[in-house]
């Protein structure tokens, strides 16, 4: 089986100084649930609040959540 950091080489991560991959990377899956409201923003509110979608509008109130 060829060695996964060979399998990962793209042209513009092809230098000896730095690896596509760290030595000590695992193997990961990733998780995207289906969108279903695809209710979107117009124009000027989608670069007013950094998202086409208003479900993922998730604005910084400056504050932290505390566990107690």
């Amino acid at each position: 089986m060829e060695n996964y950091v060979d399998l990962f080489k793209p042209s513009f991560l092809k230098n000896d100084r730095r690896p596509a991959l760290p030595e000590d990377a695992t193997v990961t899956m990733a998780y995207v649930p289906l969108q279903l409201e695809l209710v979107t923003y117009d124009e000027n509110n989608t670069l007013n609040n950094g998202t086409l979608f208003p479900v993922l509008n998730k604005p910084f109130l400056g504050r932290m959540v505390k566990n107690i």
